[in-house]
């Protein structure tokens, strides 16, 4: 997504480098009006080259992004979804597509591998209320087989003392 937007503000100042530079040496001084077309689509090239360059910035303040359902369906599909107790959640004030972001530090109890600690700034959506206080427990998926990253999947579990999960735990194995 960043990548993307990045690119959005590149395409969006050669336009605005195009339209002017047309409008200069291009067209006859005293047709007025096809130079003012210009000059306002090179304003108009120029906001969306700001906005895009802005937002490429700041997005990855709000966690990650792009997290599609089909990979949240394939490792779910995989056995990767497990239960996880917040240690810390720290809200972020940050809010992308209805979904919360926030500072949590989580122990992970998931089947394929050890329990493990991880640290991470998750998203929340909205409907799933937010990430509760420490003992909490939330629905996670690991997102690749080899790495400690999840993503919340549901909220508060409705019976946490039907899941396992320690307290405490050591980090990801092999770090």
């Amino acid at each position: 997504m960043r990548l993307r937007l990045g690119v959005f503000a590149l395409v969006s100042f050669v336009a605005v480098l195009a339209a002017i530079g047309i409008s200069s040496f291009v067209v006859d001084p005293e047709n007025i009006g096809v130079r003012l077309a210009l000059y306002g689509l090179a304003l108009v090239a120029a906001i969306g080259a700001i906005l895009f360059a802005i937002f490429a910035i700041v997005s990855p303040m709000f966690g990650r992004t792009g997290v599609k359902p089909v990979q949240v369906a394939e490792a779910v599909a995989a056995g990767r979804q497990a239960y996880a107790r917040v240690t810390a959640a720290v809200p972020t004030g940050a809010q992308l597509n209805g979904s919360y972001a926030y500072d949590a530090r989580l122990v992970v109890a998931a089947t394929d591998v050890p329990a493990y600690e991880v640290a991470d700034r998750v998203r929340v959506h909205r409907s799933d209320g937010k990430v509760p206080g420490r003992g909490e427990l939330v629905t996670v998926v690991r997102l690749a087989a080899d790495s400690p990253q999840v993503v919340v999947t549901a909220g508060p579990a409705s019976t946490p003392q039907d899941a396992a999960v320690p307290q405490e735990a050591p980090a990801w194995p092999g770090r």
